[in-house]
């Protein structure tokens, strides 16, 4: 390994954020983020960096090149996977607390599952325009396709993104607001107010990958949702057992862990739109709590 001094290292490590930001966007997954960053930066040890016209042109193209080989494999994989796929949580220092803080949408799980019914290229390009600010000629590069070609693709994936995904500003403190809402009423177990916070069309996504309880598929409609927490409530929550809360933020927005006996059983976060709760997401697969885990030890 390098010594910090390197300035072999010392110019990888300037793009290590832009390149892993990257990297998880394109594959929803943070420890397969990291594996291709590593990656990227062995590929980069490697070179001559005098002839590299500018390091971040070429490490965002390795490990976009690097994420488009690994979609191929993960999207067989979770077209085999028990249940609802959700993305690894990505993990952030909890928000300022400022009202303005706006969520980052574009980290947020409602984004990346849409994001998943892009083809490979059509996300990467779609990322790299639209949220990198790349010119279609820099996709063109990294994708290695005309610019035409990459400009019509990434048409096509802001339209489906945007006819699924249509964009709020919706502020942390709003989110954590009703969250906090959210989880009073399924304590108090009444149908009316629970009910109320929801959209009409409101959904629930539950992971656990088949290795601990959720509901197999996505549950529709706020009533079921409102009746499947309440019933969960009156059970005694999450696992039968004694739980308690604590505030996390994951994926651009304020979220909440439930823990059952000191661990982590549940990561939920909401998505919201026009003050109302359009969509449920608990983690429950323990291999994607791992690093709510890590952070608690390490802090």
């Amino acid at each position: 390994m390098c010594s910090a001094e390197d300035p072999h290292l010392a110019a990888f490590e300037e793009h290590r954020g832009l390149l892993t930001g990257v990297a998880y966007r394109m594959l929803g997954s943070v420890s397969d983020a990291e594996d291709m960053v590593q990656e990227t930066w062995l590929r980069w040890a490697g070179t001559d960096e005098t002839e590299i016209r500018t390091a971040r042109s070429w490490l965002v193209t390795i490990v976009s090149r690097l994420c488009l080989d690994r979609l191929k494999s993960a999207r067989v994989q979770r077209e085999q996977y028990y249940g609802t796929w959700l993305p690894e949580p990505l993990i952030a220092a909890a928000p300022s607390g400022s009202p303005s803080d706006q969520v980052d949408e574009s980290v947020s799980i409602a984004l990346l599952l849409v994001l998943e019914k892009l083809s490979p290229v059509e996300r990467a390009g779609f990322l790299l325009h639209e949220v990198f600010g790349h010119t279609f000629e820099q996709v063109a590069e990294i994708l290695g396709k005309p610019a035409a070609t990459c400009r019509k693709l990434v048409s096509r994936a802001r339209a489906r993104v945007r006819s699924e995904k249509p964009r709020f500003t919706v502020t942390n403190h709003e989110h954590e607001a009703l969250l906090s809402r959210f989880m009073e009423a399924c304590r108090v177990g009444e149908m009316e107010p629970l009910m109320g916070l929801l959209g009409q069309d409101a959904a629930l996504y539950s992971d656990g990958g088949g290795k601990v309880s959720a509901v197999p598929k996505v549950l529709i409609g706020r009533e079921s949702i409102a009746r499947f927490f309440i019933s969960i409530s009156r059970q005694g929550g999450p696992a039968r057992g004694f739980y308690e809360t604590s505030p996390a933020t994951f994926n651009g927005a304020p979220g909440l862990l439930i823990h059952v006996d000191g661990k982590p059983v549940t990561a939920l976060s909401l998505e919201v739109m026009e003050g109302k709760i359009s969509k449920i997401f608990a983690h429950r697969n323990p291999d994607k709590l791992q690093g709510f885990m890590q952070a608690a030890a390490g802090s």
